[in-house]
């Protein structure tokens, strides 16, 4: 049982989310958030690198407070 209470709780702690959507332009976008007690605002910035690669992302909303974000990665060979 306590086993199963501290899974419970790592995994709580460490919630995380990320979502598809499209931007105000049509283009698609990405919702992400990184609430939880083992992420941080670094978290989020971290996930958007991932998702976009290379080519890099414009963040159209951001909550440093609630750990969420709005991107969109740039097209190619833009910077």
């Amino acid at each position: 049982m306590p086993t199963l209470c501290a899974l419970v709780s790592v995994t709580l702690a460490a919630c995380g989310s990320l979502r598809t959507t499209y931007l105000a332009n049509g283009e698609k976008g990405y919702a992400i958030s990184c609430r939880g007690l083992l992420n941080t605002w670094d978290s989020c910035l971290v996930k958007a690198g991932r998702i976009c690669g290379s080519r890099g992302y414009d963040t159209i909303e951001g909550d440093k407070y609630d750990r969420t974000m709005i991107i969109g990665c740039k097209a190619p060979g833009t910077k």
